[in-house]
């Protein structure tokens, strides 16, 4: 996929090590520093090894957000330390962590882009997004965008994206700069 986007100085990417690797892979080569978040070493280790020769400097954060407070603290402390990143892509499965995230950021200093992406297996995640914008307001300086995540209608019933299908939504999603993108369909929801 052809991947028209600019150059950022500093990409934070959450939970990108799985079904978002593939995005996580194009992200760092337009970046000149590039942090990954995940719970475990294992897979940052697998997303350094798959960076190879990539000029990015990648920053590895392990981190577990079901606890919160201390996950903000050390994203936080991190973006201090080297500095705030102008792309965002969280995919915490907390909706309200991501949002306290998104604000702290911005409370900080200037991020110009950050993309929640918002998926459920039981739930309508349109519905979800829907109510996760009445709830925020976000400040002057955040750009905050939502990657809806829906299903692929495959003709006679529908069935869950790919991992390569996500990723591709979400690069689209960043290229576009929507306020809201929906990968896939949402029928399966109706």
């Amino acid at each position: 996929m052809d991947m028209p986007v600019d150059i950022y100085r500093h990409t934070l990417s959450i939970g990108g090590t799985g079904m978002l690797r593939f995005a996580s892979l194009k992200l760092a080569s337009c970046s000149a520093r590039f942090t990954s978040v995940a719970r475990t070493r294992s897979s940052l280790s697998r997303l350094d090894d798959a960076l190879g020769n990539c000029s990015t400097r990648h920053h590895q954060l392990q981190l577990n957000w079901s606890h919160s407070d201390d996950f903000l603290a050390q994203i936080e402390k991190h973006a201090s330390n080297t500095e705030l990143p102008d792309l965002v892509v969280a995919w915490i499965h907390d909706d309200q962590l991501t949002l306290r995230l998104a604000q702290n950021l911005a409370e900080m200093g200037m991020v110009s882009y950050f993309f929640h992406i918002i998926g459920s297996a039981t739930v309508n995640p349109e519905k979800i997004a829907g109510t996760l914008l009445d709830a925020f307001d976000p400040p002057p300086n955040l750009a905050y965008h939502q990657v809806i995540l829906g299903a692929q209608d495959t003709g006679y019933r529908s069935r869950w994206l790919t991992d390569q299908e996500i990723s591709e939504g979400v690069l689209e999603a960043i290229r576009r700069m929507d306020a809201q993108f929906v990968v896939g369909t949402l029928d399966r929801y109706k």
